[in-house]
């Protein structure tokens, strides 16, 4: 029996007792789809044999943020591993390496929406949950659980969420025994605010919101990473940002100088209560001109070594205890409105990942690969995910392609995969 098939069952009681947050609340009706793969010999019975164990003891994937009047429910259906139909490969855009995890992340948000689906695609396994059930920590665990190939750690965090009251036991040792740090909560925000205002309201077709992933081979990662190392004041992932404005610049993408960067408040607490969540945000951060990897660096740490990500969870978590006596109403889509001209960019590098070593084998050329596609938070809107396993990294982009032409999204994400150097260098000049 896998580690995870001999874990307590939790009563409804326990489910039922789990309080979404304001930010779940917020991001229920965005969609998370992780792809990972190719793990040949996926076996859907045994696949949700574990999947129905891992739930008896996860409240967050029993949880359905979908009921009408907005309250959250607990799931009573059985839990099932889909068999999703193989999609054809799309004639627009040439085939590249790692491409497949894109065309399969556009296929199955054509489908319908449910809080929690994990599927099997041919050899890749799926996981589409509403970003209300929780960030991007969720899927790649719930998924090498499944495999079996993660560590007991990965078991105990999946079912760890963060305890009530660590949001503000974090405030009172970040900021309010520092009262100083709120005027420079006030001055980054300042700083990293956008000069000019703009509303423009956009026509766009949910259904056509495309992820096109490729996949950087390991001689190609190790190449890039020891130019970095080379690099006076860069790191992996602030180069990743500082290539990605490049490549989409050489491929006739303009994009707006306010880069949203993924950061985890998990950093922010205190030992004990970081768990699964919504705790991770975007923080929009001005990138100016020349976007280097160490300019990139540079802003990134003034903003993560200052309290001003945990002052925005903060806030989150104040409004969540404000409505504690309210009806729980969760947030629903809004009309398009572009608030800028250019393409606005979110960037989240999660790095590399061991907790899908156990289905990697030793020293292959090839080896499977995360890909993921996150609701763009506007028309205008371009999301990149990168992460590493086996020492390939795969990057992909979620966009309205009836917005952001694909054929030059493509052509950003080939022209890094086929010389990830020469790109660095374009953008350290």
């Amino acid at each position: 029996m896998p580690r995870s098939d001999r874990r307590a069952f939790r009563s409804d009681d326990e489910i039922g007792a789990h309080r979404p947050s304001a930010l779940d609340r917020a991001l229920a009706h965005s969609r998370n789809i992780a792809v990972f793969g190719p793990v040949p010999g996926l076996d859907r019975d045994l696949l949700t044999v574990r999947l129905r164990s891992i739930a008896a003891e996860v409240p967050r994937l029993r949880l359905d943020p979908f009921s009408a009047d907005g309250t959250w429910t607990r799931r009573t259906d059985a839990l099932l591993v889909e068999d999703i139909e193989v999609p054809a490969t799309p004639d627009d855009l040439p085939d590249t390496p790692g491409a497949r995890l894109g065309v399969i992340a556009t296929h199955v948000r054509a489908l319908d929406p449910i809080p929690l689906r994990v599927a099997v695609c041919d050899d890749h396994l799926v996981v589409d949950h509403s970003h209300g059930l929780g960030d991007g920590r969720l899927a790649p665990a719930l998924q090498a659980v499944l495999l079996d190939s993660a560590p007991p750690a990965v078991h105990a965090a999946l079912a760890h969420d963060a305890p009530a009251g660590s949001v503000r036991r974090a405030l009172a040792d970040q900021i309010l025994r520092h009262p100083r740090r709120l005027a420079e909560v006030r001055r980054l925000r300042a700083d990293n605010a956008r000069t000019e205002t703009f509303a423009e309201p956009a026509s766009v077709d949910s259904s056509r919101v495309r992820t096109v992933s490729a996949t950087v081979p390991p001689d190609g990662v190790a190449a890039l990473r020891e130019r970095i190392s080379t690099m006076e004041g860069a790191s992996d992932a602030s180069s990743t940002v500082a290539i990605w404005v490049a490549a989409l610049c050489r491929a006739g993408i303009a994009s707006d100088d306010v880069v949203q960067v993924l950061v985890d408040c998990r950093r922010y607490l205190r030992r004990g209560d970081a768990g699964m969540g919504n705790l991770a945000i975007a923080l929009p951060i001005r990138m100016p001109e020349p976007v280097t990897p160490a300019s990139v660096r540079h802003r990134v740490r003034a903003a993560t070594e200052s309290a001003w990500p945990l002052a925005v969870l903060g806030i989150n978590a104040t409004r969540a205890r404000l409505r504690r006596g309210a009806p729980t109403q969760s947030v629903k889509p809004v009309p398009a409105v572009r608030t800028s001209p250019h393409v606005r960019l979110s960037v989240s590098d999660i790095g590399r990942l061991p907790l899908y070593d156990g289905v990697v084998s030793p020293g292959t050329d090839s080896p499977p690969q995360l890909g993921a596609g996150i609701d763009p938070d506007g028309p205008e809107a371009l999301t990149l995910l990168v992460s590493e396993v086996g020492g390939a990294r795969t990057l992909s982009a979620t966009f309205h392609s009836d917005v952001i032409d694909a054929r030059a999204v493509h052509s950003a994400l080939a022209d890094i995969c086929r010389d990830p150097v020469a790109v660095l260098e374009a953008a350290s000049q």
